[in-house]
Parts: structure tokens; C-alpha cells; sequence
């Protein structure tokens, strides 16, 4: 299994383990991650929904390496893709969202971070959207949230060129709340969870509900099913698929 899920406390963990791609994003992991957060955001007992990765990185992003990905067949309507389903759930859910992110931050799982409510990160992690390089462009709200956080030169530096946001940066900006020191990561980001766990879960969830309410998931479901529309068109153009093809076909 690429990711593994468990519940201590009051916080249902989702964790990446495919360490070995440096926790690439595939269609499997997908299924196996929207089923967690749809069981998490049932769970009567639980308050908060963890996302974070095992080893070195949080994640590298979507694998489009040709075993996993048809950039072709991701063109279509008629498709769902595995990121647009895991999309939905984190801008609808329920729970208090949490990012621990153990390393750097690539691609979609960068940028659905900022659909968490609360991120952390370790001192060695960085962001870094690879858009320019593969010819795709912005997903998971992207195209709003990051200039509402970082500002619009920032964040089209991410988006537009391929710019890198490093941790400090990141803390400076309110893109992430605290920076662990790196050997200490594991160790902080779980007394973080567990000193939250003490809180009233009760106006915890009710002060979600408020600042995450019926307006603003609207917006940003129809942000993402814009950018959606956006990314299909890009995956049928010869040139996307030649990057993507290029840039993955290296690495089988």
C-alpha cells in the first residue's frame, strides 16, 4: 500500500509511503487517499485529518512516469483524473485539514496545501511548481489562493517560472504557520497535534464550518473546475505532452 492511514487520538492520519519515487502522486494513490479523507471526514470521533509523507519528501507531485499517466487520455471530459476527486474532498471537508510537510513540496501536493487549514513544515522543505517545465499550468485553487497568500509577483514566480519558495520564505509569507528544525520534525509536528487535541472540538468544527463556509467552497470549486478545463486543454497540445514525455520517460 502507497498510503497508509491510522487514527491516534482525535486526528485520522494520511501518510505517503512511496519513498521510493519520492512519493509520487500515482492514479492508486488517488483512490487509496480520497477513500481516507471521505472515511475521515465521517468519523464521529476525530477532529482533525493529518496529510503529511514518509522519508525525505512530502511528496514530488503527480508520477506522470508512462506506466502510470496518459496525458492523452487525461485530455478528455470523459475522464475523471485521480488530483481533480482529491480536490473536491479537501475544499469540502469537514475536519480540521493539517499539512506536516516533512520535505519538499512539489506540484499538486504543493498546491493543495494551501486547502489545509493549518501547515507546518520542515526546515529542509521547499515548494516548487514545475508548470513552465511541463506545460501544464495551475491546479487545486491555485490560481487564487497562492496570490491571496503570497502575494501576486510570488506567486506568479511559482506558477509562471518555476520559482522555488523555501521554508523560511514560506513562514515569512503565512503560506506555512511554524518551521521545525529538520531532525526534529517528526517528534514537534506530533506534540503540535497533540497540544491541538486538547481544544474544544465542538467550536473547533464550528469555527471551520464559518471560515471554510458554503461561500467560499463554492468559489473554489468552480476556481478548480476552471483550472480543470485549463489542464485538459494543455495535456491534448503536442508540446505539453512532448515535456511531459521528455521529462518522465528518463526515469523509468
Amino acid at each position: 500500500m502507497s498510503v497508509r492511514t491510522y487514527i491516534r487520538g482525535s486526528t485520522y492520519w494520511i501518510k505517503y509511503e512511496n519513498a521510493k519515487k519520492a512519493n509520487a502522486l500515482t492514479e492508486k494513490m488517488y483512490d487509496q487517499i480520497n477513500s481516507a479523507l471521505d472515511e475521515a471526514n465521517d468519523h464521529k470521533e476525530t477532529t482533525f485529518t493529518v496529510l503529511t509523507g514518509e522519508g525525505n519528501y512530502y511528496s514530488s507531485g503527480n508520477d506522470f512516469s508512462p506506466a502510470e499517466w496518459d496525458t492523452k487520455k487525461a485530455a478528455s471530459k470523459d475522464v475523471e483524473i485521480g488530483f481533480s476527486r482529491w480536490v473536491r474532498r479537501l475544499i469540502d471537508h469537514e475536519k480540521i485539514l493539517l499539512g506536516l510537510v516533512n520535505g519538499p513540496a512539489m506540484g499538486m501536493s504543493a498546491t493543495t496545501l494551501a486547502l489545509c487549514d493549518y501547515v507546518v513544515c520542515s526546515e529542509k522543505a521547499f515548494f516548487y511548481l514545475p508548470f513552465p517545465i511541463l506545460g501544464v499550468g495551475p491546479e487545486a485553487g491555485a490560481s487564487v489562493t497562492l496570490p491571496a497568500m503570497l502575494g501576486v509577483s510570488r506567486a506568479n514566480g511559482l506558477m509562471l517560472f518555476g520559482e522555488r519558495l523555501e521554508a523560511a520564505e514560506a513562514l515569512k509569507c503565512g503560506f506555512v504557520g511554524k518551521v521545525f528544525p529538520h531532525d526534529e520534525f517528526e517528534k514537534r509536528a506530533e506534540e503540535m497535534v497533540e497540544g491541538f487535541e486538547k481544544l474544544p472540538r465542538h467550536s473547533l468544527l464550528a469555527s471551520k464550518s464559518v471560515i471554510r463556509g458554503p461561500v467560499w467552497r463554492e468559489k473554489m470549486r468552480g476556481v478548480a473546475e476552471s483550472e480543470l478545463d485549463t489542464l485538459r486543454k494543455l495535456f491534448a497540445t503536442e508540446e505539453t505532452q512532448k515535456r511531459i514525455g521528455a521529462r518522465f520517460e528518463k526515469k523509468k
